[in-house]
C-alpha cells in the first residue's frame, strides 16, 4: 500500500470538494441537501487546516488533522450504496464513484 501525502490528500478533498457541492445544487430533496453540506463543511475545516501547512510540507503523509474528518469516512461509505438514489446526475455519481475509495484510503490506519 502507497502511503498517501499531503499534496495526494489535497487532491482527492478538492476533487471531492467540488462534487459535494454539485451534489448539493443538483438534489431537490432538502434531506440530501443537508447530507451533502454536511460533509462539504467537515470536509472544508480539514482543508483550512491543510491551508496553513507550508509547500515543503506537501511530500509528508498525510494524517488527519480534525477528528470530524474520520468521521467523513464513515458518511463517504454510506454514501456509496445510496449513490443511485440520492446523485441525480450521472457526471457527479461517477466522480462519487471515483473519490470515495480514494479518500476513504487516506483515513486508513
Amino acid at each position: 500500500m502507497t502511503t498517501k501525502t499531503v499534496a495526494d490528500a489535497l487532491h482527492i478533498f478538492y476533487e471531492l470538494n467540488s462534487t459535494f457541492a454539485d451534489a448539493y445544487w443538483e438534489t431537490n430533496d432538502i434531506n440530501q441537501k443537508d447530507r451533502f453540506f454536511a460533509m462539504k463543511m467537515i470536509l472544508q475545516d480539514e482543508l483550512d487546516e491543510l491551508h496553513k501547512l507550508s509547500m515543503q510540507d506537501h511530500i509528508y503523509p498525510y494524517e488527519s488533522i480534525n477528528l470530524g474528518v474520520l468521521q467523513l469516512s464513515d458518511q463517504l461509505k454510506g454514501l456509496l450504496p445510496d449513490l443511485n438514489r440520492c446523485v441525480l446526475r450521472p457526471q457527479t455519481r461517477n466522480r462519487f464513484i471515483e473519490l470515495i475509495p480514494s479518500a476513504c484510503t487516506l483515513f486508513e490506519r
